[in-house]
C-alpha cells in the first residue's frame, strides 16, 4: 500500500508540474499571435504607400508623355492657326487696299518664321527616325543626310536584310551610284531586323517627317505665290521659287537685306560629310554653294563659269534685296524695274564672258 501511495504521489507531482507550464505556454503564445498581428499591421500601411507609388509613377509617366507630345511643332496652336488663315486668304488684285496688302504682308512674314521653324523640326525628326532605324542600318544616317531621301529609303528597304531585293523601289528614289553605295554597306553592316514594337516607333517617326514635308510644301506654295508682290525685285532677279526659299531661311525680306553677297551665295549650304566622300553628294552639299545656286542665272551657264557667275548674282541680289524692302518699308509702290535692270545686266556680263577669245592680230612693224 505505501508503494502504491508512493506512486500515487508522484504522478500527483507530475501533472501539478504539467499544470503549471501551459499557462506559461498559452501566454508565450498568445504574445506571439500578438507579434505577428502587429507586424502585420505594420506591413498593410507600406503596401498601401507601395500602391500610391506606382500610381503617381504611372501619373507622372502619363503627364511626360503628355508634355512630350506638346511639344511637336505641328501640335502647336499657333502654327494651326496661320494654316487656317492661309488656306482662306486670296490673291489680291492690282485694286487691293492698303490695309489688304499690309495684312498679306503680315502673312508672307509669318509664314517664312514657321518654315524656319518647321526646318528645325524637320532636322529634329530626322533624327528620331534615324535613331528607331540605327539598330537596321546604322550607316544609312550618314549615306543619306537628306531627310527625304533618307525618309524614302528607309520606307523602301523597311526591315529587309538584303537591300538587293528592293533595288528596283530605290530605282525611283535614289540615284544608280547611291543604290550601289547602299547595297555595298548593307552587306558589311552589323545591323539586325527590328521588333514589332520598335517597327511601330519607327513607323510613327516617318509619319511625323512626312507632316512636316507637307506643311513646309503647303506654306512654300502660298509664299511663291505671292512672294512677286512682297518682293519683286528679287523674284524678277532669281525666281519666285528660289526667292521664297531664300527669304525663308532668312527669316524675312528685312533679314535677307541685311545680309552681305558673300554670305548670300552660300545661305542654306550644307557642309560636306560622308556621304559627299561616298559619292552621294547633292547640290546642297558643294562647298561654297546654296540655295541660290538653284537659280536659272546659274543653271544654265557651262560649269566652268557657275561658280563667277554665282558671285556676280549674289552681288545684284543684296541690292535688289534692299530696293525691295525699302520700297516696304516706306509704303511706296512695290515693282520689278530693279531686278529686271539687274538681270538683264548680268546676262550682258555672261554674253560677254562666253565669247571666244580673239586672236591677237599681227601689226606691221614701222617702216
Amino acid at each position: 500500500m505505501e508503494g502504491a501511495t508512493l506512486a500515487d504521489s508522484l504522478l500527483d507531482d507530475l501533472d501539478d508540474l504539467s499544470d503549471g507550464d501551459e499557462p506559461q505556454e498559452r501566454e508565450q503564445e498568445e504574445e506571439e499571435d500578438d507579434d505577428d498581428d502587429e507586424a502585420n499591421e505594420e506591413s498593410i500601411p507600406s503596401t498601401s504607400q507601395h500602391e500610391r507609388d506606382i500610381s503617381n509613377t504611372s501619373t507622372t509617366t502619363t503627364a511626360t508623355t503628355n508634355k512630350t507630345r506638346k511639344k511637336r511643332y505641328l501640335d502647336s496652336a499657333g502654327l494651326q492657326q496661320h494654316l487656317d488663315k492661309i488656306r482662306q486668304s486670296t490673291l489680291l488684285t492690282g485694286t487691293s487696299t492698303k490695309e489688304q496688302q499690309q495684312e498679306e504682308h503680315l502673312l508672307i512674314v509669318a509664314s517664312n518664321k514657321h518654315l524656319a521653324a518647321l526646318a528645325e523640326e524637320l532636322t529634329k525628326a530626322h533624327g528620331q527616325a534615324a535613331e528607331c532605324y540605327k539598330p537596321k542600318f546604322p550607316e544609312l544616317e550618314e549615306l543619306l543626310p537628306n531627310p527625304i531621301q533618307y525618309k524614302n529609303a528607309v520606307r523602301a528597304i523597311g526591315n529587309e536584310l538584303d537591300i538587293a531585293k528592293v533595288s528596283d523601289d530605290l530605282q525611283s528614289i535614289l540615284t544608280s551610284n547611291q543604290i550601289i553605295t547602299l547595297s555595298v554597306a548593307g552587306s558589311t553592316t552589323s545591323g539586325r531586323q527590328l521588333n514589332e514594337q520598335e517597327l511601330e516607333e519607327l513607323n510613327a517617326a516617318l509619319n511625323y517627317v512626312e507632316d512636316i514635308v507637307q506643311i513646309q510644301s503647303e506654306l512654300t506654295q502660298f509664299v511663291e505665290s505671292r512672294m512677286e508682290s512682297l518682293a519683286p525685285s528679287v523674284c524678277a532677279l532669281v525666281g519666285p521659287g528660289v526667292a521664297a526659299k531664300l527669304v525663308g531661311l532668312a527669316g524675312g525680306l528685312a533679314e535677307l537685306s541685311k545680309i552681305p553677297s558673300c554670305n548670300l551665295q552660300v545661305l542654306g549650304q550644307v557642309k560636306g560629310n560622308s556621304a559627299s566622300r561616298a559619292g552621294l553628294s547633292n547640290l546642297n552639299t558643294r562647298p561654297h554653294q546654296g540655295v541660290l545656286m538653284e537659280c536659272d542665272l546659274v543653271q544654265r551657264v557651262p560649269k566652268s563659269m557657275q561658280r563667277k557667275v554665282l558671285k556676280t548674282v549674289a552681288a545684284k541680289l543684296a541690292l535688289a534685296a534692299r530696293c525691295d524692302f525699302v520700297n516696304v518699308d516706306a509704303g511706296r509702290t512695290r515693282s520689278a524695274t530693279s531686278g529686271t535692270r539687274f538681270r538683264d545686266e548680268i546676262e550682258t556680263k555672261v554674253q560677254k564672258w562666253a565669247e571666244p577669245d580673239k586672236a591677237q592680230t599681227l601689226k606691221a612693224l614701222p617702216k
